[in-house]
C-alpha cells in the first residue's frame, strides 16, 4: 500500500467566472518532460487540516488571503506519481473560493514552484472543455461546472 499524500485544491473562481490554473512542466526528474494544468493547492502540513492547508496555500500560491473555504466541493482519491518517482495515493480534498479580482502574486512561491509553474491563466468553461492538454483531476470540467452553480465564499 503507497502512502497517502494529503492535499487540497482551490477552485478560483474570477468575478467573470473563470478558473485559475497553473501550468506545471517538470524539467527534471523522474517526470522530466511532463507538463499539465492544475487549480493551485498542495499537500498537508503535519496536523494541518484540509481548510487550513487551502487557506495557506491559497496564500502561497497567488497572494489571496481569506479567513475561512466552506465547505468540500469533493474528495478525490487516486495513485499519484511523485517528481522523485515514488508512488503515493493522492487524497484531495477540493474548495470554492470566488475572487474579488485577477490580480495574483507569485512572491510567497516555493523555489520549487517556481521550478515548475511555467504559465497561470484564468480559462472559461468552455476553453477548460477544450482543452487538449492534459488537466487534473480529469474531471476538473464538471467540477467547475458544480463550483459556478455553488454560492461560493467571497475572499
Amino acid at each position: 500500500m503507497p502512502r497517502q499524500r494529503l492535499a487540497s485544491r482551490i477552485l478560483l473562481i474570477s468575478p467573470s467566472n473563470r478558473m485559475l490554473l497553473f501550468k506545471i512542466l517538470y524539467r527534471t526528474g523522474a517526470l522530466a518532460g511532463i507538463s499539465y494544468w492544475a487549480t493551485p493547492g498542495g499537500k498537508l502540513w503535519a496536523k494541518e487540516s484540509y481548510e487550513a492547508a487551502a487557506i495557506r496555500e491559497l496564500y502561497e500560491e497567488t497572494g489571496i488571503e481569506v479567513q475561512s473555504v466552506g465547505q468540500c466541493l469533493a474528495h478525490k482519491e487516486f495513485p499519484w506519481v511523485m517528481p522523485d518517482g515514488e508512488l503515493v495515493l493522492a487524497v484531495e480534498h477540493y474548495f470554492v473560493v470566488r475572487a474579488h479580482d485577477v490580480q495574483l502574486s507569485n512572491a510567497s512561491w516555493s523555489d520549487k514552484e517556481r521550478e515548475v509553474i511555467c504559465e497561470v491563466r484564468w480559462w472559461s468553461e468552455e476553453e477548460l472543455a477544450a482543452c487538449r492538454e492534459p488537466v487534473f483531476p480529469p474531471e476538473l470540467s464538471s467540477l467547475f461546472a458544480q463550483a459556478l452553480t455553488r454560492n461560493l465564499h467571497l475572499t
